[in-house]
């Protein structure tokens, strides 16, 4: 780069142009880093000593100007992630920390998914059609009762002997 004394006017009021464009970017950057770290737009307002509306405002401009990554290599950097934190997750349950075994199950469960290993998730039960009243519950077994043929043959043995008992009581 030259040296600001040998260049125009012109040119120098580029260059201070340039420079406050660098500096206002740099500073939408560390408001987006800040609201995307879990600050909420009054906290980084009042911290940065702007106002509420100007964070917003440049929060939008980086997300306008930014560009996704290809599904790709998205995937890739998730994946990354996730092996992280499983190394954090599985140093833990090492250590016998018991809270870490759900986090390690969540986690595995994820980069499966990513790895394509997790099959297709279970199938709600199907609708009842509209308007129709829920089906009538199932009747309750007995768990101690006799089974139906025992119960006729008591009460065939029990009419017989009636009547036999009948009889001798008349002669």
């Amino acid at each position: 780069m030259p040296e600001p004394e040998k260049l125009s006017a012109r040119a120098l009021e580029r260059l201070d142009a340039r420079q406050r464009r660098v500096l206002a970017a740099r500073g939408r950057q560390d408001l987006f880093d800040l609201v995307a770290s879990g600050y909420s737009h009054e906290r980084v307002a009042r911290e940065m000593k702007v106002s509420v509306a100007t964070v917003r405002r440049e929060i939008d401009r980086v997300i306008a100007a930014r560009q996704l990554d290809a599904p790709e290599k998205y995937v890739h950097l998730q994946v990354a992630r996730l092996n992280m934190a499983l190394e954090r997750v599985v140093n833990a349950v090492e250590a016998d920390d018991i809270k870490a075994v759900e986090p390690l199950m969540k986690l595995v469960a994820q980069l499966d998914r990513y790895h394509g290993l997790a099959g297709p998730g279970p199938l709600p039960p199907p609708a009842r059609p509209l308007g129709l009243p829920p089906p009538a519950p199932a009747p309750l077994a007995l768990t101690h009762a006799q089974p139906a043929a025992a119960i006729e043959a008591e009460d065939s043995e029990f009419s017989s002997e009636g009547s036999g008992a009948g009889r001798e009581l008349d002669g």
